[in-house]
């Protein structure tokens, strides 16, 4: 009996040792992603920080840091996909839109044209089905900007527009006639430009 009992006992001891350290992994588990941070959301802050500090270069590297972020997020495994918070699909399109915005700041109208497409790319505006109105209005608003500042780009660089096959044909007899339905309008798409 007294050979059952210490059986037992040495059991229990080894049990307790075995939950608290099962307990001690838990808990800095707990606090790891307590005290975690995306990286996609981090690089972002910086690049609007780099964007309004006038620091054009950097910004674009930021923003680029953040893209790179979403990429690697979504191409991670099932248990890397289970732990952390999914990667943002809307960021990785503003990150998109800044990032053109510094092109266009640094005059590189091409690599603009590009990252606003990019951005539209990832956030169409209308392509998403399981979110609240408020969602889907705030995300086709956020299109809508976008295409209109796409839009004022081809208007304000007509050579962009003709590479993009959009706005004046150059070199196609058309001179300065613009053709028809590519005009940029007044109005941000089909929205409204104050509501913006």
């Amino acid at each position: 009996m007294n050979k059952l009992v210490s059986f037992f006992a040495a059991r229990r001891k080894m049990w307790l040792v075995v939950a608290a350290l099962v307990g001690a992994l838990l808990l800095a588990g707990g606090y790891h992603l307590l005290a975690w941070k995306s990286p996609q959301v981090d690089y972002y802050n910086l690049g609007i920080k780099a964007y309004e500090n006038g620091d054009m270069p950097q910004a674009i590297q930021y923003f680029d840091k953040s893209i790179a972020a979403y990429r690697e997020s979504t191409r991670a495994s099932w248990v890397h996909r289970f732990i952390y918070p999914q990667p943002d699909k809307e960021l990785a399109a503003m990150a998109y839109f800044q990032k053109g915005k510094a092109h266009l700041q640094n005059r590189q109208a091409e690599l603009c044209v590009e990252s606003f497409k990019e951005s539209l790319r990832l956030n169409p505006g209308n392509l998403y089905l399981d979110l609240s109105p408020e969602e889907l209005q705030r995300l086709n608003e956020e299109a809508l900007v976008v295409k209109y500042d796409l839009e004022m780009l081809f208007k304000s660089r007509p050579d962009q527009a003709a590479q993009q096959g959009k706005g004046k044909g150059k070199g196609k007899g058309q001179g300065n006639k613009q053709v028809p339905g590519n005009e940029p309008g007044s109005q941000p798409g089909k929205g409204n430009r104050d509501d913006i």
